[in-house]
């Protein structure tokens, strides 16, 4: 099992979690990979630095490089990270950064870069007025050879307007992540199917248990449970498929 999309350190509640409770949380879940991205602070560099760090300590550990198209600094850090550190993805967050995906000049710039390191994209979706999924679609639909994850499928409030914003879109997937509508999960999986499914908790923040029960609602068969669970992350990633 793959967890596309978790975090550490202190979470909002000031709790702190450690690669000791990240060991702990794996095995108990049967989880053998995680895509880590570290959101509690605002120098992404030694936030990345730090996530880099922990992946050379735990090779299960799969390092997201967390990416501010604020920062002038922005494209030297993708080559940073995904060049020099050759981290597996990048994870985008407009809600905690403060900008408009479809209004900030230097994205699209960013994104190309991106692209020429073969890498999906994990982009929170759900909040507004900055995180909508109509809005990173549009993104999307102008960049169409890179892979992006949509986080939490809109979360609870756009979850139906983030599968039709996508539908035809088929560089986008989504992440399970928070998102507990049961008619949401069944029009994902109806209208995107299972090959545009991942599975993700958001740990620590989402209880792990939770996350991977919840979909028990959809009455997978095995194929699809091998693809949500495992081979969609693993494409994405570049991990070996089972």
């Amino acid at each position: 099992m793959i967890d596309f999309h978790i975090h550490m350190g202190k979470s909002s509640s000031g709790s702190l979690y450690t690669l000791n409770d990240l060991d702990n949380m794996m095995i108990e879940n049967e989880i053998d990979y995680v895509g880590l991205s570290l959101l509690n602070g605002t120098d992404v560099s030694k936030l990345n630095d730090t996530v880099y760090n922990y992946s050379q300590q735990n090779n299960r550990i799969i390092p997201f490089a967390y990416i501010n198209p604020r920062d002038d600094n922005a494209i030297n850090e993708v080559k940073r990270t995904l060049g020099k550190y050759k981290m597996k993805g990048v994870k985008f967050h407009s809600w905690k950064h403060g900008y408009n995906p479809e209004n900030i000049g230097s994205l699209d710039d960013i994104i190309d870069e991106i692209e020429k390191y073969n890498v999906p994209i994990l982009t929170h979706t759900g909040t507004a007025p900055l995180s909508l999924p109509h809005s990173w679609a549009r993104v999307a639909k102008k960049h169409p050879n890179q892979k992006w994850v949509f986080a939490h499928i809109g979360l609870l409030d756009y979850g139906y307007g983030c599968i039709e914003a996508i539908k035809t879109l088929k560089n986008v997937y989504v992440d399970t992540s928070g998102q507990n509508e049961v008619q949401i999960l069944e029009k994902a999986l109806n209208d995107l199917g299972e090959n545009r499914i991942i599975y993700a908790s958001d740990w620590p923040y989402k209880y792990v248990k939770s996350e991977i029960l919840k979909l028990d609602c959809l009455n997978l068969n095995k194929e699809q449970k091998k693809k949500i669970f495992h081979n969609n992350a693993a494409e994405l990633l570049g991990i070996k498929k089972n």
